[in-house]
């Protein structure tokens, strides 16, 4: 009875370990996701507003003048509904 309880708790720690595994595998993937489309987003504002050399702080005032535009103009095929 001992022997089988061991053996099923050698399970679990093992099932628990594959979990760990596969959700560390899982967040690995979207962070490499967000940060490919992070740089993706950054090299297309450098080519659509030329802000090849501005430092950060610039390019976040030339990005800022704009938001309020944007978010209020885009069409409605670009609006994601969040969640």
């Amino acid at each position: 009875m001992t022997n089988e309880i061991d053996k099923l708790d050698n399970k679990i720690k093992k099932l628990e370990r594959e979990k760990k595994i596969y959700e560390h595998s899982l967040s690995k993937v979207s962070r490499k996701k967000r940060t490919r489309r992070l740089i993706q987003i950054g090299a297309l504002s450098e080519k659509y507003f030329d802000l090849y050399h501005n430092d950060l702080h610039e390019v976040e005032e030339v990005i800022s003048q704009f938001a309020n535009y944007v978010k209020a103009n885009k069409l409605e095929k670009h609006k994601k509904r969040e969640g």
